[in-house]
Parts: C-alpha cells; sequence; structure tokens
C-alpha cells in the first residue's frame, strides 16, 4: 500500500500514531478486526506492527548484529548470547542480500548502510505490517531494487507493507494501491496503481494539474576564471579529482554510494583534510584548513545527512536557520534576538519553509521542511559558491520543484553549485555539466546536453570505456 503526499501532508505523523510513536487524538486502528489504540512503539510490537522511520533510530555505538536484534537478542536464562546473535544476524543479512559487516560499527557506516541495518532490524521482528517510511533515500540504486523485490516477497508471503515514499515511479511499480494524502487529508483512498500515473498522483497532492515543462538552464560563460578549480585532489576516499565551476554555472557529481563524492565535497569545504593537490577560488589559493576558512572564502556546505550534521534538534526553527552567520544579527558577540528573527524569517519565506512557528523546535518540521530549513541557513549572507550534497533527499516532488528553482534562481544571480546527487535524472535535469565518479576517482565529465541516464549508468558501474573529459 503506497502512500505519497507532499512535506508536511502528514504521512509520516499518520504512520507513527498507526505505530505507537504518537498518541492520536481520535480514533483508533484495527488489527484483524481488533480495535486498538497503541500507547507506545513496543505495544505496536507486541503485536507484529513494526515501523522503519525516516530518521533512523539506531544505537550509533553498537556494532550492526547488536542493532539488527536490539530487543530480540537470543538467549539463555536471561544471558545474551553474542555467537547466537551473530548468526542470527549474518542469516538475515544474507537472506535478504543486503551486503552489511555483522561486525561493523553503526556510527562508522554510510547513511545508506545504516537504512539497511535498519530495515533489517525491523525484518528480524516477523512483523505483520512494516511500514517503510522514505527506505531509499540513501539508498544505491541496487540496494533499492534488492529492497523492492522484498517487499514484494513479503507481500506474497502474507505480510502487509505501507511504502511511503516520494519516488512515485517506484510507488506505482511496487504497490498494489495508493493513497494520497494533502493537507492532513487522504484525498484519494487506496485507488488501484494501475489506475494511477506520477502526474495524475501529483495533481491530487497539490489540487491541480501540473504540466511537466522542462526549464531552460540558463548559460554560462566559461571564459574567464572558474570560480573554484580543483586540481589532483587526494584524501582517504578519492584521488586526483580535477573540477572547475564557473560563476552562474551548476556543476553535478554523480556516482554509486561510495564512490567518494561526498568525500570531495567535505575535502573542498575543509571538513576533510586533503592528503594532496590544490584548491583556487577566484583564481586564487583558497588556503582552506577548516571550514571556518571556507566561510570566510564564500562557500557554503549543505551536508548529506540532516540528521547528523545539519540540524540542531532541540533548539528552533529560527536558531538553525541563524547558526551559521551570527554576524548578521549580533553586535560585539551579543545577539539581537529582532534581527535575527528578522532575518530567519526573510530567507525561511525565501525557500518556503512550511512552519507553524519559526520559533518551534525544528524536528517540529517535516523531513522536507527542515532540508528547506538548512538551505535557507546560508542564504542570509548567500555564499559565492554553494556546495549542496543531495539537495532534495527526502524531499517531496513539488518542494523538489522549489528547491530546483531556488538553485536556478541563485546561479542566475551569479552563485556558482556543486551538487552532489544520487538521482541521475536530478543532475540531468539542473546541472550545466556532470561528473561521474567511481571507486574515488573522475571516470566522466559531460555536459548535461550531451548526456543521457544509460552513459551515467555505464559510467558509474565501469560497464564501458572511460569516457574521454569534454573539454
Amino acid at each position: 500500500h503506497g502512500l505519497v503526499g507532499q512535506n508536511g501532508a502528514g504521512k509520516s505523523s499518520l504512520m507513527k500514531m498507526v505505530c505507537g510513536v504518537y498518541r492520536a487524538d481520535g480514533g483508533h486502528v484495527e488489527v484483524d478486526g481488533e480495535q486498538l489504540v497503541f500507547g507506545s512503539p513496543r505495544a505496536a510490537g507486541e503485536k507484529r506492527v513494526t515501523l522503519v522511520a525516516q530518521e533512523l533510530s539506531l544505537v550509533p555505538a553498537l556494532t550492526v548484529a547488536e542493532n539488527i536484534l536490539l530487543g530480540h537478542q537470543p538467549a539463555t536464562f536471561g544471558l545474551v548470547s553474542g555467537r547466537r546473535r551473530r548468526e542470527a544476524a549474518v542469516e538475515l543479512i544474507e537472506s535478504y542480500g543486503f551486503n552489511l559487516d555483522p561486525d561493523a560499527v553503526v556510527a562508522e557506516l554510510p547513511p545508506s548502510a545504516q537504512q539497511r541495518v535498519e530495515i533489517l532490524r525491523a525484518l528480524a521482528q516477523d512483523a505483520r505490517l512494516i511500514v517503510l517510511d522514505e527506505p531509499t533515500s540513501s539508498m544505491s540504486i541496487d540496494d533499492s531494487t534488492r529492497l523492492y523485490e522484498i517487499i514484494r516477497q513479503l507481500a506474497t508471503e502474507g505480510t502487509s507493507v505501507v511504502l511511503v515514499s516520494h519516488f512515485l515511479d517506484e510507488v506505482l511499480e511496487v504497490c498494489d494501491v495508493v493513497t494520497v494524502m494533502r493537507d492532513g487529508e487522504v484525498v484519494a483512498n487506496a485507488v488501484p496503481a494501475g489506475e494511477l500515473t506520477a502526474p495524475r498522483i501529483v495533481a491530487h497532492m497539490i489540487g491541480e494539474e501540473v504540466t511537466g515543462e522542462r526549464a531552460v538552464p540558463t548559460p554560462v560563460d566559461r571564459t574567464g576564471t572558474p570560480r573554484l578549480k580543483v586540481s589532483g585532489l587526494t584524501g582517504p576516499k578519492f584521488r586526483d579529482v580535477d573540477l572547475e565551476v564557473h560563476p552562474g554555472e551548476i556543476v553535478a557529481l554523480v556516482g554509486l554510494v561510495g564512490a567518494g563524492r561526498t568525500e570531495v565535497l567535505r575535502g573542498i569545504f575543509g571538513a576533510d583534510r586533503p592528503t594532496a593537490g590544490s584548491v583556487e577560488v577566484d583564481g586564487r589559493p583558497a588556503g582552506i584548513r577548516r571550514p571556518s576558512d571556507a566561510v570566510a572564502a564564500g562557500i557554503a556546505l549543505l551536508t548529506e545527512s540532516r540528521k547528523h550534521d545539519g540540524i540542531f534538534p532541540v533548539l528552533s526553527t529560527t536558531t538553525n536557520i541563524a547558526m551559521a552567520q551570527p554576524a548578521s544579527y549580533t553586535t560585539v558577540g551579543w545577539i539581537d534576538r529582532r534581527r535575527q528573527q528578522r532575518a530567519a524569517d526573510r530567507v525561511a519565506k525565501q525557500v518556503n519553509v512550511q512552519a507553524a512557528s519559526l520559533e518551534a523546535a525544528v524536528t517540529a518540521l517535516s523531513g522536507g521542511n527542515q532540508q528547506k530549513a538548512l538551505l535557507a541557513r546560508w542564504l542570509i549572507e548567500p555564499p559565492t559558491l554553494f556546495l549542496i550534497d543531495e539537495p532534495t533527499r527526502g524531499v517531496d516532488v513539488v518542494s523538489i520543484g522549489q528547491i530546483h528553482s531556488l538553485i536556478r534562481q541563485l546561479v542566475a544571480e551569479g552563485m556558482s553549485v556543486v551538487m552532489v546527487t544520487s538521482e541521475f535524472e536530478e543532475a540531468l535535469e539542473l546541472a550545466h555539466r556532470i561528473y561521474v565518479m567511481r571507486d574515488g576517482r573522475v571516470v566522466d565529465h559531460v555536459h548535461a546536453d550531451d548526456a543521457d541516464k544509460p552513459r551515467l549508468l555505464a559510467a558509474s558501474f565501469g560497464t564501458q570505456a572511460e569516457s574521454e573529459a569534454v573539454r
């Protein structure tokens, strides 16, 4: 059963009520005809109802095996058997075809691997109903395909699955029926997937038909000095990376999970220290040794994982937005709250953050609105170079269009953007030029007008000879 809608439509909140994370104001859940109101996730779990939430709930200090069997660990007389736990975890990993090391510490895994661990933990509970909230948002193509196969297998064996996703084509391919929500209400209920199309779903989501016309990229003048020039940049997970981006240009870095794309952005920004190579900004050595140097040079970074290194969950949306650029609302070190609020409100409106109040905790926002708040964070004093890692991860199709429009507007005003994306369609839609990475190296470089998805996929997987870089 697919459940779709814009960010803030109420999908995740509804599913958290079903699974006992939130307490509903009214109504009930029926399980096999029995009316229930789950007071906690444990109560739901006792009825074999489980949720894989969009924001993962793993224990970072524990291993993969320990997380998968957490709460269901094999024990004798109350004593947990580490050997039996590991064997059970290995059996699950192998049976579902996920590539995971059972002894790896979860905190050291990339988001895509953590997502697989979370899903395996739900599968280990032998649930009758599994709710998957954006399960493929950080997964590779192979892992996403494998998960969809697992979903169909579970359904065939009698397990019910609710799939909350922004990937409408996948929803239509995998699901039997689809429900659409808008503004907290169901507007299309359990419609057979065969009767729907992606444009029709979007029309339900926003209440009107959409045209689907493609925006024309702003022309780029590459005759002058590049805004950013990276030469031979090398680090622990990438090597000999060369790339350029000019004023008013969007350059995309694509490739499979683990190709080194995120690490390149972090190396440019000074979050990780490269071991070799150089970075020039506007023709001058940047001398970036730490993130504060990058910010001083007019560079901003939107990170891949908003939960782990993006938002400050206990602070307000206003504070989260204003966090990166305090000079615009402080005087000799003292915060002017009115100036801070005005600055946050201005950029929140610019990126269309939907919030009941900016003074509430940022976690009160939907995932997509949290993402837009993080974009707004850097627009109080806009940078000249914006490094954006997965700009639309976990964002609905309407918000994707809004974020794309914002990026186009920024580059039309002269900003440069280097964007990491796992969506080849997004790179083809938005970028002027595309670099493909594999195994830490740039293996292809092409103008977006000359590229297509098969070429990008072939370069990412190494199934054809590496293309000569476009000059």
